[in-house]
């Protein structure tokens, strides 16, 4: 699958530039990290991505053809992950949750639950079927929130400020997750401020500012820059970074 949005401009009523010209492509299966300032458009641009915005200018594009076209098919094809997973969670137990979308289309039982089963091991909750919704933690909930999502077995994820909250193991269950996804053929899309979580793993650091994509390339190629984009760069070099142990167990 490739996703393209190209030179997207949207203004506000006040006149303020959420988007100025903002481009980006991306082809499955890939990880994809986007990050900026707050206010920079991330959010915005994720959101045109998905035709929940629509731009004064420029166009969406799912395989060469407009998003507007083929909307329905491409929110399959295209999952969104909220930044807090409660705005998520539709069901009491965990298995409820992930049957919901399914279910809720009018899909027979025999026919969603392969897709739910498979969906919640690969989000790591194998067995948490019966589990109440409200008494997992804040990293399960973000789990939770991915296994709705794959449900409808999407070929891109896009998941937004997915660590916020999480501590070391809660963020590293969630990583595991996503590098399983990456190495199963899913693409990522991970809009976040927490590089640290994330970068040494990224096939791609994409940077926004005042609407605008400043910076795409390889993570290492930016690490020197990141401080000058305004992002805050983890403590120790790109390489003491990708060693971190946290980083890689269970994924």
């Amino acid at each position: 699958m490739k996703l393209e949005l190209r030179n997207l401009v949207k203004t506000f009523a006040d006149g303020t530039r959420g988007l100025d010209g903002a481009s980006l492509s991306i082809e499955t299966p890939s990880f994809v990290a986007l990050s900026g300032q707050n206010g920079s458009g991330k959010s915005l641009l994720i959101r045109h991505a998905l035709g929940l915005e629509e731009a004064d200018s420029g166009e969406v594009l799912v395989d060469g053809r407009p998003l507007h076209s083929r909307l329905a098919e491409a929110r399959r094809r295209i999952a969104l992950v909220f930044q807090e997973p409660e705005h998520q969670i539709l069901g009491v137990t965990v298995r409820e949750d992930v049957e919901f979308g399914p279910r809720a289309a009018g899909e027979r039982p025999e026919s969603y639950a392969p897709r739910v089963e498979a969906a919640l091991e690969a989000a790591g909750l194998a067995g948490y079927g019966p589990r109440l919704c409200a008494g997992l933690s804040g990293g399960e909930k973000r789990r939770l929130a991915v296994a709705s999502a794959l449900v409808s077995e999407p070929e891109l994820i896009v998941l937004d400020e997915p660590f916020n909250g999480l501590d070391w193991a809660g963020a590293s269950d969630l990583l595991a997750v996503v590098l399983r996804l990456r190495a199963s053929g899913v693409g990522v899309l991970v809009v976040t401020h927490d590089l640290e979580k994330c970068l040494a793993h990224a096939d791609r650091l994409v940077v926004m500012d005042a609407g605008r994509i400043v910076r795409d390339d390889a993570p290492a190629a930016l690490w020197e820059e990141l401080p000058s984009l305004g992002l805050r760069r983890p403590a120790g070099g790109y390489e003491r970074l990708a060693e971190m142990s946290w980083l890689t167990e269970g994924a």
